[in-house]
This record gives C-alpha cells, structure tokens and sequence, in this order.
C-alpha cells in the first residue's frame, strides 16, 4: 500500500494566489471603507505578505484603486512593520488567531534575515 505524500502548509501557500485589496478612489470614501473593513483587509495583508515570502519575492501589489492605474507596492524590507501594524490592531481588537500567526510569519522573516546577512558577509 503506497503512502499518499502529505501536503505541507507552506505547499499550499505557494500555489494559492494572493488577492489585491481595491480600494475606493476616493478619499473620503476610502477612510469609510477602510474603517468598517479594516479587519478583512488586515487578514489579506497577512495572507499577501505571506505568499509573497513562500514565493520568495521582493516586493508585492498590495492595493489598488477603483478606475485608477495606480497600485500600492510593499517592498520586501518593509513586510516586518506592516505586520506589526497589523498585530497591534489585532490585539487591540482581541483578533488572537492572526496575532499567533503575525508572530510565525515575523520570526520566519527573522530567520530569513538573519540567513540572509550572514551569506552576504560570508563571501
């Protein structure tokens, strides 16, 4: 009886797609929009930011705007604040489950970082 290979996680991550927030072009409309979603969009922050790091990517389109050509970028070196940004919502909203998350997501970009340097002063 051959074993099926289980499917990791981070597999399913890497082959799911991430989904840009759009945003109301407006000004006024978009504070309004943000606030009483604000919850929704922090969740596909986390989940942009994570697939972006599973595809091993240096920047990612986070938002864009309705009947507008522009985009928001979130540069690689720039995932650790948002996360914390979004933690500390999260917390002030008692959003425990995404917190655990932020922290692993944090600490793995921690770990690449740390990687990372060490290549860069090893050669």
């Amino acid at each position: 009886m051959k074993k099926t290979p289980r499917k990791k996680k981070s597999d399913k991550v890497l082959n799911s797609e991430y989904e840009v927030v759009e945003l109301p072009r407006d000004n006024s409309d978009m504070e309004k929009y943000v606030q009483e979603n604000r919850k929704e969009i922090n969740n596909k922050i986390v989940n942009t930011i994570e697939y972006a790091i599973a595809n091993k990517l240096g920047g990612i389109e986070l938002f864009c705007f309705k009947n507008s050509s522009f985009v928001v970028v979130l540069q690689r070196k720039d995932f650790k604040e948002s996360l914390e940004t979004v933690f500390e919502f999260s917390m002030d909203h008692q959003q425990f489950q995404i917190c655990a998350r932020i922290k692993k997501i944090i600490s793995k970009l921690d770990k690449l970082s740390t990687i990372f340097t060490y290549k860069k002063i090893k050669k």
